[in-house]
């Protein structure tokens, strides 16, 4: 796997290849070897010669979300990897959490017209403030969860009412 990401604003080459003894990272021309091994809900725990990691890595649509050794990361997908996004951030009409955390912000209401990519809710998950954001232009059937509430990965955060066939 190839491609671009953009990590604050800058372009970032980077490549992820399997070896014999498990992957290789390329970043920019840095090389990062690991055995990863997977600990289950997008976690992982990272070993070589130098020790082990533990870090957690969610897909959300053009968003590659990475916590590592307590830091958090925010990468944007490039164009061409963001058209596959569509893993841990739900279907098309659900807008779920990509990783446990305390539901600070509700910005929207059942009946509230969104468009594809409006801020629909925050987390807030080690220390950062994380947007979930609405997978599709739509009217909101339901809000999951109260204020202050801890969510699981993956949970229901927001739903969006089936789109109209076009008759």
């Amino acid at each position: 796997m190839k491609g671009e990401l953009n990590y604050n604003g800058d372009r970032v080459n980077a490549s992820l290849s399997p070896t014999p003894e498990g992957v290789t990272l390329t970043l920019d021309g840095l090389i990062h070897e690991f055995r990863p091994v997977e600990l289950g809900q997008n976690r992982w725990l990272l070993c070589n010669s130098h020790g082990q990691l533990q870090a957690r890595v969610v897909r959300d649509r053009d968003r590659l979300l990475v916590w590592l050794a307590g830091r958090a990361f925010e990468f944007q997908l490039t164009s061409g990897d963001a058209a596959a996004g569509e893993e841990s951030g739900g279907g098309e009409d659900e807008a779920r959490a990509p990783m446990p955390g305390t539901l600070i912000k509700l910005l929207v209401q059942p009946g509230a017209a969104v468009e594809q990519g409006q801020v629909l809710a925050i987390i807030e998950a080690m220390k950062m403030e994380h947007q979930i954001r609405a997978p599709r232009a739509g009217i909101v059937e339901a809000v999951a969860g109260e204020l202050g509430t801890i969510i699981d990965a993956g949970a229901l955060v927001v739903s969006l009412a089936a789109e109209q066939s076009a008759k």
